[in-house]
C-alpha cells in the first residue's frame, strides 16, 4: 500500500512538472493570445574581422582553396562512438584546402575578446582536441594583433608547407 502511494504521489508531481513545461512552452510561443511567428533574417557569412581577415588569406587562391565558416562535421567523422556526435558541429572561421578540395591542410580560427570567456575556452578546447586527434593543423590569429597580410599567409603557407613535409616522411617510411 505504501508503495501504491509514492507511486501515486511520483505521478501527481510528473504531471503537474508537464503542465508547467507546457505553460513555459506556450507562453514562449504565445504573446496576447496570438501565436507569434517564427522570424528568420539573412545575416552575413562572416562578421567584419572574418572579411578583414578572408581579404588577406584570399590570396593563396588559386594555389589552395579558402572556405570561410566550415563545420568540422563537413570534414572529421566520428568513427568509434557516435555519442556527443555535437561535438562536431562547431564552425571553424577558415579551412585552407587543396587546389581540389579533397584535402584539409590547415584550420584557421580568429580569436577577439569573446574567446576569453569561459564558454568560448572550452569550445577552443574541444577543437583543438579534434584538431590533434585527426591531424589537422589549426591555426590561431588574434584580433588584437595588426595581422599584416604578409604575415598571415607566410604563416600559414610555412605550416602547410611543415604539414607536407611530415606527411611526405610519413609515406617513405
Amino acid at each position: 500500500m505504501y508503495n501504491f502511494l509514492i507511486l501515486i504521489a511520483v505521478l501527481i508531481i510528473i504531471s503537474f512538472l508537464t503542465r508547467v513545461i507546457d505553460n513555459i512552452h506556450y507562453n514562449n510561443n504565445f504573446k496576447d493570445g496570438k501565436k507569434l511567428e517564427t522570424i528568420y533574417k539573412k545575416k552575413r557569412i562572416m562578421t567584419k574581422a572574418e572579411r578583414d581577415f578572408y581579404d588577406k588569406i584570399k590570396y593563396l587562391e588559386p594555389e589552395y582553396k579558402v572556405i570561410p565558416q566550415v563545420n568540422l562535421a563537413s570534414i572529421v567523422s566520428k568513427e568509434n562512438n557516435n555519442r556527443y556526435y555535437t561535438d562536431l558541429f562547431r564552425n571553424i572561421d577558415f579551412a585552407i584546402f587543396d587546389n581540389n578540395l579533397e584535402k584539409v591542410l590547415l584550420l584557421i580560427e580568429l580569436n577577439d575578446g569573446t574567446h576569453n570567456l569561459k564558454k568560448r575556452k572550452r569550445r577552443d578546447y574541444k577543437i583543438k582536441k579534434i584538431c590533434n586527434a585527426t591531424g589537422i593543423p589549426l591555426l590561431f590569429f588574434y584580433t588584437r594583433y595588426p595581422n599584416e597580410k604578409d604575415y598571415v599567409i607566410n604563416r600559414i603557407k610555412n605550416v602547410i608547407n611543415k604539414t607536407e613535409e611530415n606527411d611526405l616522411i610519413k609515406q617513405n617510411n
